[in-house]
C-alpha cells in the first residue's frame, strides 16, 4: 500500500462543489493500492457543510485538520451563531451556516478587497498551518506522492513548498483554472503579473497537472516546456446515485430544479426573465410549473423573483444534504444548469453537470459555446441555449413543457448511464498517474 499526502482545502463536514471530486478520490484510492492521508482546514472554514458526507471518508483514512486565518474564518467569528465558527461541528447535517444568502453588493466589495491584499486567494492564511502539519506527517510516514487540488490555489502553493523541501513527486489537480488569473478581474497589472508567476511556478514544479480540456490546451500553449498534463474530468459517485434510481418525477406538476451555488457572478436572473416570458406566453403553465433552487446564493436572485412576479412559481431554498439533493434531482423533470455568461468563464465546467448526468434526467443548460454545452450535446442529454437569449430560453422552456404535457419528455433524450464519469473510473485514471510517478522515482 503506497501513501499519498492530499492537500484538500474543503473536506467533510465542509461541503460545496469543490468537495466531491477530491472526496471521491479519497474514497476509492484504497481499491487501487493507495492510502490517502488528508491535510485540510478545520470544519466550519467554509460557509456550507454536510455531515452526511463524512460517511464517505474511509474509517482508516487519516485526516489532519489545521487552523486557518482565511477570510471565511474571520467572517465566521462575527456570525451571530457561534456554534458554526471554525473548529466546531455544524449544528445540522445540512449546512454551515444556516443563512445562505449573501448580499450581492457587500460581497462584491469584499471580493475586491480580498483580491487586492490576499494573494493568491483569501485562503492564504491556511498556508503556514498546512505546511507545518504536512511536514510533520512526512516525518512520520513514508509518503510516495503529494496531491493538491484547487481552487483555492493556496493548496498548490502548500504542495509546492512540500515538494521543494522533500523532493516527493507532486500532482496538481486544477478543478478550475487559476481563479484570479483567468476568471476574476485583477486589481492591477502588478497583481496579474504576480499570479502569472505563481501559476508558472506551480506548473513547472508539479510532476503532473490534472485539469479539463480547455485548461489543458491553454497551459500547453502558455508553457511549452511543462511536464505531463492529464485530462481527468469531474464525475459522479455511482454509490450515491444507485439508491435514488427507482424514484420518478411527479405527474401533476412540471418540476425544474437547479442544485448548486449561485455565486461568483453565476446568476439565475437571466433564466428568471425567460421564465416570466414563458409563463406569460403559456398562462396555464403557472398552475403546473414549479422551479426550485437549492444552494447558497446572492441576494439579487431573490430580489428578481419578487420583481418579476414569480413568487408562486419559484422558490429558493438553502443547501440540503447530498443524499437529499440527489433525491430531489432524480424526481425533477428538468435539471437546470447555469453557466457564467462572461467568456472568461468558458473554461469552467460546473461539477453539478456530471451529477445531473448520473441521475439520468434531462438537462436545460444555459451555457455559452464551450466544453459544458458540448458534453450535453454529445450525450444527447438535453437542451443547450445561451442564457443571454431570453426569447430562445423561453422557447426551449415551452418546448420542454409541451413534451412533458404530451408524456414524451424523456423519450427525446438519451438518459442512459454514462460510465466514463463514474468516480471509481476517474480514480483509476489518477492512480495510473500516481503509479507512473512512483515508478519513475524508483
Amino acid at each position: 500500500m503506497k501513501n499519498v499526502l492530499m492537500i484538500i482545502p474543503f473536506f467533510p463536514p465542509n461541503a460545496g462543489g469543490g468537495v466531491y471530486r477530491p472526496l471521491g478520490f479519497v474514497k476509492y484510492l484504497r481499491e487501487y493500492g493507495w492510502r490517502p492521508i488528508v491535510v485540510t482546514m478545520e470544519s466550519g472554514s467554509f460557509w456550507i457543510g454536510d455531515n452526511s458526507l463524512l460517511l464517505d471518508v474511509p474509517a482508516e483514512c487519516r485526516v489532519v485538520r489545521t487552523k486557518t486565518l482565511s477570510g471565511q474564518y474571520f467572517l465566521s467569528l462575527f456570525r451571530r451563531d457561534k456554534k458554526t465558527a471554525p473548529g466546531k461541528e455544524p449544528v445540522s447535517s445540512a449546512q454551515v451556516p444556516s443563512r445562505q444568502i449573501r448580499s450581492s453588493r457587500r460581497f462584491g466589495w469584499l471580493r475586491k478587497i480580498g483580491a487586492t491584499v490576499l494573494v493568491p486567494d483569501t485562503y492564504i492564511g491556511w498556508y503556514p498551518f498546512a505546511v507545518r502539519e504536512a511536514l510533520r506527517i512526512i516525518s512520520e510516514e513514508k509518503i510516495d506522492a503529494i496531491y493538491s487540488t484547487s481552487p483555492p490555489e493556496t493548496s498548490h502553493l502548500i504542495a509546492s513548498r512540500l515538494h521543494e523541501k522533500t523532493g516527493i513527486p507532486w500532482v496538481a489537480d486544477f478543478r478550475d483554472p487559476w481563479m484570479n488569473l483567468y476568471l476574476l478581474p485583477r486589481p492591477t497589472p502588478f497583481h496579474e503579473s504576480l499570479h502569472r508567476r505563481l501559476e508558472k511556478k506551480v506548473c513547472s514544479r508539479a510532476a503532473t497537472i490534472v485539469t479539463n480540456l480547455w485548461h489543458r490546451d491553454l497551459l500547453l500553449e502558455r508553457y511549452p516546456s511543462i511536464g505531463e498534463v492529464e485530462l481527468i474530468r469531474n464525475g459522479y459517485d455511482p454509490s450515491h446515485v444507485e439508491p435514488v434510481m427507482k424514484l420518478s418525477p411527479p405527474a401533476d406538476r412540471f418540476r425544474i430544479v437547479h442544485a448548486g451555488m449561485l455565486t461568483q457572478k453565476r446568476s439565475a436572473v437571466p433564466f428568471l426573465r425567460a421564465l416570466k416570458v414563458f409563463v406569460d406566453r403559456v398562462p396555464e403553465a403557472r398552475d403546473v410549473c414549479r422551479v426550485e433552487f437549492f444552494g447558497p446564493r446572492e441576494s439579487e436572485n431573490d430580489t428578481a423573483v419578487s420583481e418579476l412576479g414569480l413568487d408562486e412559481i419559484v422558490e429558493f431554498k438553502d443547501t440540503v444534504s447530498h443524499d437529499q439533493a440527489l433525491k430531489i434531482e432524480r424526481t425533477s423533470h428538468i435539471l437546470l444548469l447555469i453557466k457564467h455568461t462572461d467568456p472568461v468563464y468558458n473554461g469552467i465546467i460546473p461539477g453539478k453537470l456530471y451529477e445531473y448526468i448520473g441521475v439520468q434526467r434531462p438537462i436545460l443548460a444555459l451555457a455559452p459555446d464551450g466544453e459544458a454545452g458540448d458534453i450535453v450535446r454529445r450525450l444527447r442529454r438535453g437542451e443547450v441555449v445561451s442564457q443571454d437569449d431570453t426569447e430562445e430560453v423561453a422557447s426551449r422552456l415551452e418546448l420542454l413543457y409541451e413534451r412533458f404535457r404530451g408524456g414524451t419528455l424523456d423519450a427525446h433524450y438519451d438518459l442512459s448511464q454514462v460510465d466514463e464519469f463514474r468516480r471509481d473510473v476517474l480514480t483509476e485514471k489518477l492512480v495510473r498517474t500516481l503509479d507512473s510517478l512512483v515508478n519513475e522515482r524508483n
